[in-house]
């Protein structure tokens, strides 16, 4: 998946929202990617909550390959497939990984997508053990 790919599917997942406000946040390597950070996306994935699952689940109902409840993140979770890309919503049990009091409105693209700043992803990853991750984020911050 290449920026291009991502900024499209982006525009169809906001124009689907209708401007509403609820929590919600990209992640994963979409979310490192548009902050600068050179890696590899294979998917996209966003974070939300009880109420924001429910919307996406609404919203996107025509994309929605899968719907289920995930023993991994010990709660619901939603499978789309946006112009032939995976888009994996999540809406984790484990409210400390959260985050949702770090997300800020990040303009890229000409598009105002909430993301999890560099600093607070840093720790989602540490907290989930994904130690690759981390090493990419503290090499890019210069963090030795």
């Amino acid at each position: 998946m290449n920026k291009t790919d991502i900024k499209e599917i982006i525009q169809i997942i906001l124009s689907h929202l209708d401007n509403q406000k609820f929590t919600w946040r990209l992640e994963g390597s979409a979310n490192l990617l548009i902050q600068g950070i050179e890696t590899s996306v294979n998917d996209l994935d966003i974070t939300t909550d009880e109420e924001g699952i429910k919307i996406f689940r609404n919203q996107l109902k025509e994309y929605i390959e899968k719907d289920f409840f995930s023993e991994k993140i010990n709660g619901p979770s939603i499978i789309c497939n946006i112009n032939s890309f995976e888009i994996e919503i999540n809406c984790y049990g484990d409210r400390k990984i959260n985050y949702f009091d770090k997300i800020q409105e990040m303009t890229w693209e000409n598009l105002d997508i909430p993301i999890l700043p560099l600093k607070w992803a840093r720790e989602f990853y540490k907290q989930i053990d994904r130690k690759e991750k981390v090493e990419l984020i503290d090499k890019h911050l210069n963090i030795s």
